[in-house]
């Protein structure tokens, strides 16, 4: 553990945190009308990427996965993508904005967003086996110092609990990990779920789109691969976290950073869970960005920059 692991800003984006408390009224309006909730269930119809990005829905291992990049390129690198949703909701089009916007970061990338099965009807250790299934695939293709693991809520909990188990296995580990709002504390035992039980505008205690019984199922919520809080941190790749300040959670990712030997957290004052995903409507969101491409920078140096692509 570095002694300055953790990095604090404070922004004012009292603009954009209104904007986004609108768009929560506006959800649960339209979940009262049953409207299909965008966020949870998002797979928009006639969502579509820029003509120069090559889009492919395939199956891999067995298992349904987007895959994202530019035409014409081979790509020297891959983003293993594991969506959020509390185990609960599949793949949407957030993501697909997220796959966008790393490959603009990044032009070599490759990324990979697998639909994991979800949880109630498929409980812990499903999805772990599917995407440690998935990463022995992409190791077939990649070297493990080319792969960079992504996840974002449960998603950054699941990229965790998949280190700890291609450690486990004896497998390289990738490049790198971010994740955005990481889940890993099933026991609800850091100090963040006291004080920020009323501040979080997304979770309250016990909301039911924190549903761990129903991933958990007959583990323990301290087992280290269904709470990678309580893992062993040694070994593991670089670790970049985002958290915001206001988040119901934001222990288990302080929790991390705190042990990780490699970790680097930045806390965004007021910013709720997952507040990268507001991108250009907030300056937390566009900073924390502007670190992600900066961070996978440092990680692929030997990598010139040959100009970003901006459609």
């Amino acid at each position: 553990m570095g002694k300055h692991f953790l990095h604090k800003h404070h922004l004012d984006d009292l603009f954009g945190v209104q904007l986004v408390k609108l768009g929560f009224i506006i959800k649960k309006t339209l979940s009262k009308l049953n409207i299909t909730d965008r966020f949870y269930e998002g797979n928009s119809k006639h969502y579509h990427y820029p003509k120069k990005v090559l889009w492919n829905i395939q199956t891999m291992q067995g298992i349904k996965v987007e895959t994202l990049q530019y035409k014409n390129q081979n790509p020297k690198h891959c983003l293993l993508q594991l969506h959020g949703g509390a185990y609960l909701y599949d793949f949407n089009d957030n993501y697909r904005d997220m796959a966008h916007k790393y490959i603009k970061i990044h032009p070599e990338f490759k990324v990979v967003s697998p639909y994991y099965s979800l949880a109630p009807k498929y409980p812990f250790p499903k999805a772990l086996n599917e995407v440690f299934s998935i990463y022995k695939k992409l190791l077939e293709e990649y070297k493990a110092e080319n792969i960079i693991f992504t996840g974002d809520s449960a998603g950054g909990g699941l990229v965790l609990a998949l280190a700890y188990e291609i450690k486990d296995q004896g497998l390289p580990l990738p490049k790198a990990i971010i994740t955005m709002s990481a889940w890993t504390d099933f026991a609800a035992e850091g100090d963040s779920y006291k004080y920020n039980m009323h501040k979080d505008i997304f979770f309250r205690v016990g909301d039911t789109k924190l549903d761990k019984l129903a991933y958990a199922g007959n583990y323990s919520y301290k087992h280290d691969k269904v709470s990678p809080k309580y893992g062993d941190y040694n070994k593991l790749p670089n670790l970049l976290m985002f958290v915001g300040g206001d988040e119901l959670i934001k222990s288990d990712t302080l929790a991390i950073g705190l042990k990780h030997p490699n970790a680097i957290v930045h806390e965004f004052a007021r910013m709720f869970h997952v507040f990268p995903l507001g991108f250009k409507v907030m300056s937390s969101s566009r900073k924390a960005w502007e670190i992600i491409e900066e961070y996978l920078n440092k990680q692929f140096s030997e990598e010139k920059n040959n100009g970003k692509n901006k459609d």
